[in-house]
């Protein structure tokens, strides 16, 4: 090989090098994604001075309705109900671990029948989320707030050992 021959091999191996460094330093860094704001179990508090009929939608596996599930309750005046976190297993017999649902809907009818409803996203909901609250008031649409009792307290009410 001459030297002008291996001159030119090295200035294109130069250039093949810094193009590609270039283009990694190019690359924007990596971010992590942030976390769904879903809401796993809740409270629907009524705050008003009659009851209220109230429903949960909870979606089960995105993409199939066969595992979503309405709860339909009615709530007595100045009065609560908790909705648990609901689990279910997909694919049995050979499925070996279990989906949370999660709470994507909450309709409300007022004594007058005026309808509320609020829908997923949940505002102020940013991350995952067990206890969340839905307050309900004689005026103005459904408040989503976070918790005011302790977490742990329901964490473990009704699993089994595996769930815990």
């Amino acid at each position: 090989m001459s030297i002008e021959s291996r001159t030119k091999f090295l200035h294109t191996k130069e250039i093949n090098v810094s193009n590609n460094e270039s283009d990694q330093t190019s690359q924007p860094p990596f971010k992590m994604p942030r976390a769904p704001p879903h809401v796993y179990s809740c409270f629907v508090i009524n705050r008003t001075q009659h009851p209220i009929e109230c429903m949960v939608h909870y979606d089960g596996r995105p993409g199939e309705d066969k595992f979503n599930e309405d709860i339909h309750v009615t709530i007595s005046a100045n009065d609560e109900k908790f909705f648990p976190r609901c689990l279910f297993q997909p694919d049995l017999p050979d499925s070996y671990c279990k989906w949370v649902k999660i709470v994507t809907h909450i309709k409300v009818k007022k004594h007058d029948g005026k309808v509320l409803e609020v829908y997923y996203p949940f505002d102020h909901v940013y991350c995952p989320i067990r206890n969340w609250e839905f307050h309900v008031c004689d005026e103005g649409d459904i408040l989503s707030k976070p918790p005011t009792r302790p977490a742990n307290l329901l964490k473990y009410e009704g699993l089994d050992e595996y769930e815990r």
